[in-house]
């Protein structure tokens, strides 16, 4: 595959002119004049500029199905009033559907790979594979459903080494998950090699409760644990103290701030210049749709960033250079994949169309990218497989009206 005369970012300044040549889903050259000999016909980027796909570092994204269902609410009530009682009654393919339609969203937003955690583990495996989407799906493991983490290392077993899909480990939370719990979930990571991704430090409930019962924040908690490391996605991090920032640097564990969904949720606001500040390597999510209610890494850039700037009362607290590393750097780190726009990369890019008045006049493209981008995603490409083409995606009337129907199988 030969993507034409594409613009590129090169020190935050659009250079044009360029071809990407992709070859077993890699990207084998990048430069002037390039030739293809596979045959295929070329995309013509003319106009366009081409980015790393993006990585949504926490969803859940069979939620998807659930969008507007519960809003207005405080996370608590929310959970426990509207969100667990209907997933209660989520059948398998009710999942699929809601996958599919997820990844339909993703797709159109540029993100090439998402960190999921969910029950049935394995549709949603099989969902987005379907779609051609990367991914780290783990099962999800909470002590009021036992029988869920017996069946994640069979689910690991079951998808190691598929050149899309990584299964990794998901126990919820440190306050849904026992110590015992907990400590299973650490061995079988470590017995795989997985990611560990889990809630944590949401609420000010949340910390305060640990501090009260235990004598210790949550994060000092799963460290003494031994949970923290590089293979853990923390999730949310919004109520830490400058210790907890200290401890999850020196552990080497990863952060992911979804600043949207805690905002909606009246959550709080993440520390993460302090964090950034610590050495915590943070990244980007979106959290799932029924408490966002999209799932568009362009605007938690955008929310992040400007909320960040009011928590710490200044305009230079937080730059779009450092929220751009944090869809894109800070997440390939995070998750140990060889992405990006160089030689090769695995082939996860998207092309933006640079003819919409919001990326007018073209000076500093990544504050276009962070602050101003509303739409325009024009192809999606993973492992070296064209998703969307000028804004078409195969199949995609079909999953919006299955999702309807599923929708409204659970609600009526």
């Amino acid at each position: 595959m030969l993507i034409k005369d594409v613009s590129l970012l090169h020190s935050g300044q659009l250079v044009s002119g360029r071809d990407i040549l992709i070859e077993e889903g890699r990207i084998a050259r990048i430069g002037p004049d390039l030739k293809d000999e596979s045959g295929e016909e070329a995309i013509n980027g003319r106009g366009k500029l081409a980015i790393p796909g993006l990585i949504n570092c926490h969803t859940h994204l069979a939620m998807t199905l659930l969008r507007g269902y519960a809003d207005d609410m405080e996370l608590m009530p929310w959970l426990q009033e509207k969100i667990w009682p209907l997933e209660a009654r989520l059948t398998e393919e009710d999942i699929r559907w809601g996958v599919k339609l997820g990844c339909l969203e993703q797709i159109r937003h540029g993100i090439t790979c998402y960190n999921d955690m969910y029950y049935h583990p394995d549709i949603t495996a099989e969902a987005t594979r379907e779609m051609g989407l990367r991914a780290y799906i783990s099962g999800v493991v909470f002590d009021m459903k036992p029988e869920l983490l017996a069946q994640v290392e069979p689910f690991i077993r079951r998808w190691k080494g598929d050149p899309l899909i990584t299964p990794a480990v998901g126990p919820h939370a440190a306050y849904t998950c026992s110590e015992e719990t907990l400590l299973k979930a650490k061995e079988i990571a470590d017995r795989h090699n997985s990611m560990i991704h889990i809630h944590l430090s949401e609420t000010r409930e949340e910390v305060d409760g640990f501090l009260l019962s235990k004598g210790m924040s949550p994060v000092e908690y799963l460290d003494s644990l031994g949970l923290l490391g590089p293979r853990l996605a923390a999730v949310h991090c919004v109520w830490l103290s400058p210790e907890d920032c200290f401890l999850l640097a020196e552990r080497g564990a990863n952060a992911v701030t979804c600043p949207v969904s805690n905002l909606k949720l009246t959550s709080g606001i993440a520390p993460l210049n302090t964090m950034l500040k610590a050495g915590v390597n943070v990244c980007l999510g979106t959290d799932g749709a029924s408490s966002n209610n999209n799932l568009n890494l362009f605007q938690e850039m955008k929310v992040g960033a400007i909320t960040q700037k009011n928590a710490y009362h200044t305009p230079a607290a937080f730059t779009a250079d450092q929220i751009w590393g944090m869809a894109t750097d800070n997440a390939q780190r995070a998750f140990r994949l060889d992405l990006g726009l160089h030689q090769g990369a695995l082939a996860d890019l998207s092309l933006i169309d640079l003819k919409k008045p919001w990326l007018c006049p073209q000076s500093n493209m990544i504050s276009h990218l962070v602050y101003s981008m509303s739409g325009g995603v024009d192809s999606t490409i993973v492992n070296g497989k064209v998703l969307m083409r000028d804004g078409i995606i195969p199949g995609e009337e079909e999953i919006l009206e299955r999702a309807q129907e599923r929708f409204l199988r659970l609600t009526g």
